[in-house]
This record gives C-alpha cells, structure tokens and sequence, in this order.
C-alpha cells in the first residue's frame, strides 16, 4: 500500500480489525477501532507492529564491524537491548524526530558499551 492509499483508506475509515498493510518495509495490523462517538473500542493500540531480529542484527552489522559474529552477539544480549529500545520507545511515538532504526542502533551501542566499561569481549 502506497502512503496516498493509506491517506485515502484512512479518510474512508475502511480498515477492518486484523487486517494488515505493509508501507514500504514496514508491516502494521489494525487491532482497533472507533465507536461512533470516538471513543476506542477497547484501550488497546490503534496499530502495531512486530520487533524484527533481523533489524538489530543488520543494526549490529553495520554499526559495528568488529563484532566477528552479530547473530551470536544479538542472541547473548537480547534481553539487554530489547530492555534499551523499550526504554526509548516513548521517543519513538512522540513527535521527537527518532525513527525505529535510530533507537535500535542506539539500543545496540547501549550494550556494547556496558560491555566495554566492564572489560568484556566482542
């Protein structure tokens, strides 16, 4: 879906409740919707969408080549970073400027350098 179709889908309010779109690279799903007098129908998010390991193993690649083995260093470390990119989450949805791949590299610099200020390895 183009961003013009999203444009005109939304203004049509023609989303269904467990559709999915993709805009470019990015896949979301529509998991709520608006009752007649705009409240949300539950408290849930409008839209979501799903973490990729594969994001922060290519962020791990090219931000770091020294790293011999990215996989292995994202599967050692995962509960660290994940812990990092939710922290800066909220300045993902706010209107700061930050996009997703801004705070998974950040996320990623994070861990490697608890690492090297406790002297650990690659």
């Amino acid at each position: 879906m183009e961003i013009e179709q999203f444009e005109e889908t939304v203004k049509k309010d023609d989303f269904a409740v467990g559709e999915s779109f993709w805009l470019g690279n990015w896949e979301f799903e529509v998991v709520n919707r608006r009752l007649a007098n705009g409240r949300l129908y539950s408290d849930e998010a409008v839209f979501k969408w799903e973490l990729v390991e594969g994001d922060f193993i290519e962020a791990i690649k090219e931000g770091h080549p020294q790293i011999e083995n990215p996989e292995e260093f994202f599967n050692r470390n995962k509960d660290d970073i994940l812990a990092y990119f939710a922290k800066g989450f909220d300045v993902l949805v706010g209107e700061c400027g930050a996009t997703y791949g801004t705070l998974i590299h950040d996320a990623v610099d994070e861990v490697i350098k608890l690492f090297k200020s406790e002297g650990c390895g690659k």
